[in-house]
């Protein structure tokens, strides 16, 4: 005798985030955006509760609306999660050979990291083949304003969306090079944008210099930060512009494996 399945639909769903969702898969579709009459027409929603769903995900900041056009897009939180997800899955896969053979040329720790929030994560790492090198565990999370990490992708974003990281971020003095002003830091930033690379002279800890640079998508966003660091008996001021091109170059190896088309 057949036992009916029960209809999971029907018992279990939840009609507001079911709407929710198809307003986002809608909106992901429209790069220029909507309107509010436009998405209630599309979905055949009523016009309250497209109303209500809008509205929340709009204080939520997974969409956002021009005042101007009343046209209503998808957010850069919402890129956010895209990347996130998109990291996990593919940057280090993409990027491990490359860092392997970065670590082979220079002979240094080599790190790969993301931003997540107003925090930079280590996703990866490949070791020096130094006795003495830096180990630092996977999903340790960083300072932006202190490391080469948080510089790389700061200089590349938007601006809209890097200055309000900088409005979130405090910048904490761990050394006696650490940047404290948000000024000077905005200065950094343009300069690590003129130079293709970012350093860290020691400002994160002590006695440590990193050297690293960005590494862009197929839409050119900075999804990640490839990087070396050593001893500053290693790695002086003298060879950071040497080794920061290098660097660039790697880290541009990757971005073409992800889709990047370079300049």
């Amino acid at each position: 005798m057949n036992k009916t399945k029960p209809n999971l639909k029907s018992e279990y769903n939840v009609p507001n985030l079911e709407r929710g969702l198809l307003v986002i898969e809608l909106l992901a579709t429209k790069k220029s955006g909507l309107t509010l009459a436009e998405i209630t027409e599309t979905l055949s929603l009523t016009k309250t509760s497209a109303f209500r769903v809008v509205s929340t995900l709009i204080f939520k900041n997974y969409l956002q609306k021009n005042e101007t056009t009343k046209k209503i897009t998808l957010s850069r939180k919402m890129l956010s999660l895209g990347i996130s997800s998109m990291t996990e899955q593919s940057i280090v896969e993409m990027s491990i050979d490359v860092m392997r053979a970065l670590r082979d040329e220079l002979k240094e720790s080599v790190m790969l990291g993301i931003l997540l929030g107003d925090k930079g994560t280590i996703l990866e790492q490949v070791s020096s083949s130094y006795p003495v090198k830096l180990f630092v565990e996977q999903g340790t999370q960083f300072s932006l304003h202190s490391s080469v990490g948080g510089k790389c992708i700061l200089s590349y974003l938007p601006k809209e969306e890097s200055d309000e990281i900088l409005k979130k971020i405090t910048l904490t003095k761990f050394t006696k090079n650490t940047i404290t002003s948000k000024k000077d830091f905005r200065n950094t930033l343009k300069e690590v944008k003129k130079n293709g690379f970012a350093i860290d002279n020691g400002e994160d800890i002590q006695g440590i210099h990193c050297i690293g640079a960005p590494i862009f998508n197929e839409s050119g966003y900075p999804v990640a930060a490839l990087w070396i660091t050593a001893p500053h008996g290693r790695l002086p001021h003298e060879e950071f512009d040497a080794k920061g091109k290098i660097i660039a170059q790697y880290a541009l190896d990757i971005s073409i494996k992800l889709g990047y088309i370079s300049q």
